[in-house]
């Protein structure tokens, strides 16, 4: 059987390689991919036969933001099932509600820190994927 695939989306590569480790210590029975911006991610899922179970998407980002690529992903409808989780270290409210109604699954609080993001992305994959697996078509 296959390991869940993970998509992770943020511009920042310290970020990058911060995530990339925790996922390789604590949760090695994801696969993570990781992406610097939405249309390299959006590109490889084009090209890609195996759909992610889960996208990590930062919402502020230089070029496509987050919220651009989240539009672009939810319009296609054979991506659309992809559940996306909203990961920002702003919490302004009209912007939560904008990732909303483009059709996050969820936003939350950008974690700093290896017990932060540990915790974070435990409690997301648990939903997103153990939970959720089980309603997707």
């Amino acid at each position: 059987m296959n390991k869940p695939l993970i998509y992770i989306i943020d511009n920042e590569a310290d970020y990058l390689k911060l995530v990339q480790y925790v996922f390789a210590e604590s949760f090695p029975e994801y696969t993570v991919i990781l992406f610097s911006s939405g249309e390299t991610m959006l590109n490889s899922l084009q090209t890609s036969s195996e759909r992610p179970a889960l996208l990590l998407l930062d919402l502020h980002m230089p070029g496509m933001s987050g919220q651009q690529t989240l539009l672009q992903l939810k319009a296609r409808q054979d991506w659309k099932q992809i559940p996306v989780v909203m990961v920002t270290s702003e919490t302004a409210e009209g912007e939560i509600q904008a990732c909303y109604q483009a059709g996050a699954n969820s936003c939350l609080v950008k974690p700093m820190g290896i017990a932060p993001m540990k915790k974070l992305f435990k409690q997301a994959c648990a939903y997103w994927i153990e939970t959720n697996s089980s309603l997707m078509p």
